[in-house]
């Protein structure tokens, strides 16, 4: 029994099928979610402390980010939003790097290292990586899906904060660092 008889009717479902799995993956559930209790985040009003080591080997903390704003974006390499995400980033950092914006990225990843720098290295990132850990993303007031991004201002307060992706997460974004730069 043929469920699509017709061309017109395959294409239908697809078109249905394809806006499901879009909808269903504009963020991509944490595995093991951080932050307080089955409910997920809490409020946390500035950049917490933090040192950690770049994939590249170097050391960043979150004084090196004093008077300036700061994207900070917890992914995955098998986060699929994330992906999207990249080009747009690259972008920010492009743009806004010159008048004292950074982007720091954090991976999520729990497994080997070298496949999260090849994944960078794949995906052309050229902004700074991390690996995080799920008490890192406790610090930033738990992280339930990736990515989640922060805007963090000149003085250190978080001024925003996007669970998952939206195309329009971008756009609000700039749209917000240009705000904060005047």
């Amino acid at each position: 029994m043929n469920l699509f008889p017709t061309s017109a009717g395959r294409s239908r479902f697809l078109a249905v099928a394809l806006c499901l799995l879009q909808g269903f993956s504009w963020s991509c559930v944490f595995p093991t979610t951080t932050g307080p209790g089955a409910q997920g985040s809490r409020q946390v009003s500035s950049l917490p402390d933090f040192s950690l080591m770049t994939l590249a080997g170097e050391t960043i903390s979150s004084q090196d980010y004093d008077q300036k704003i700061l994207v900070v974006n917890f992914w995955a390499t098998w986060c699929t939003p994330c992906v999207y995400e990249i080009p747009h980033l690259n972008d920010l950092y492009r743009d806004f790097r010159s008048k004292g914006v950074e982007i720091l990225g954090i991976s999520m990843d729990s497994g080997d290292p070298e496949e999260v720098r090849r994944f960078i290295r794949r995906h052309r990132m050229k902004y700074p990586v991390v690996a995080g850990a799920p008490s890192l993303g406790d610090d930033f007031g738990g992280v339930r899906a990736i990515p989640t991004t922060f805007i963090v201002n000149q003085q250190g307060a978080i001024v925003k904060r996007y669970d998952g992706f939206r195309p329009s997460y971008m756009k609000e974004t700039r749209r917000t660092i240009e705000e904060l730069l005047g």
